[in-house]
C-alpha cells in the first residue's frame, strides 16, 4: 500500500519455507486452509505455499486450498470437509493459529493420527505449541518485536524523525 507503514513478517518467504519444508519430508500432496483473501497476509501465505509447489514441479489442486474464514466455526467446517476428501492430502499448511487448531480437532473427529496419517504445519505461537498434542511444526509470530517495532516506528513517526515505510522482522520455523 502506498504511504502506508508496516511492521510485518515476510509471510510469503515464510509459507514457501513451510511448504518447502513438507516437500522436503516427502511430502507430494499437500493442501491449505487459509484466512479469506481480502488482507494482503492471507494473499501472501497462499502465494508462498503455491510458489513452492510450483518450484517443485507440484501441481496445485484447487480442491485443497480451502477458505476457512474468520470464525472457529467456519475455520472447523472448512477443515472438517477438507479432511472429508478422498483422496486425502499428505500434509495440511494452515496459514493462522485458528486454521491450525481447526484442523487438529477436526482430525481428531475423524480419527486421523497426527502426524502419523497427516502431517501439518502452520503460524503458531507458543501457547499453541503447549496446548495442542503433538505441538504444531511451524512458524512462530514474533509478536512482542511487532510491537515493539510498531511502537518505535511510531514515535518515530510522531517525533518527524526519518523512518523506513516498511520493517519485516525475522521470524523463526520450528519443525517437528
Amino acid at each position: 500500500y502506498a504511504h502506508v507503514y508496516s511492521v510485518d513478517t515476510d509471510n510469503f518467504g515464510d509459507s514457501i519455507s513451510l511448504t518447502d519444508a513438507l516437500i522436503e519430508s516427502g511430502h507430494q500432496n499437500i493442501a491449505c486452509l487459509h484466512a479469506p483473501l481480502d488482507v494482503h497476509v492471507s494473499v501472501d501465505r497462499v502465494n508462498g505455499y503455491k510458489q513452492s509447489l510450483a518450484a517443485h514441479n507440484i501441481a496445485v489442486r484447487d480442491e485443497w486450498i480451502v477458505d476457512g474464514g474468520y470464525t472457529h466455526e467456519t475455520a472447523l467446517q472448512a477443515a472438517r470437509e477438507l479432511l472429508s476428501q478422498s483422496p486425502l492430502p499428505e500434509a495440511v499448511f494452515a496459514t493462522d493459529s485458528l486454521k491450525l487448531m481447526s484442523i487438529y480437532r477436526a482430525a481428531a473427529e475423524k480419527n486421523i493420527a497426527i502426524p502419523q496419517q497427516l502431517a501439518v504445519v502452520g503460524y503458531s505461537n507458543e501457547t499453541l505449541s503447549f496446548i495442542l498434542t503433538p505441538a504444531p511444526g511451524g512458524i512462530d509470530i514474533p509478536t512482542q518485536e511487532l510491537g515493539q517495532q510498531s511502537c518505535e516506528l511510531l514515535f518515530r513517526l510522531i517525533s518527524g524523525k526519518p523512518s523506513p515505510q516498511n520493517i519485516t522482522v525475522a521470524t523463526h520455523m520450528t519443525l517437528k
